[in-house]
């Protein structure tokens, strides 16, 4: 039972921070769009792709 509260509570955090990245990375775009691109706005966008694609994967193995 534990394994399985504990399961869940782990869902949860993971389902949380993939809506703040997702977020971020909208907010990002439309701050950028308004102040223009940069080296900086195109790496920061790129990790936090990177990271919603990590944490999506690993909502997909959770569900087993």
């Amino acid at each position: 039972m534990r394994k399985y509260i504990r399961k869940i509570q782990h869902k949860r955090y993971v389902d949380r921070y993939l809506a703040d990245l997702r977020w971020e990375c909208v907010n990002t775009v439309v701050t950028s769009s308004a102040t223009g691109f940069h080296n900086g706005v195109d790496n920061h966008l790129e990790a936090v792709g990177c990271l919603i694609r990590k944490y999506e994967r690993r909502m997909r193995l959770l569900k087993f």
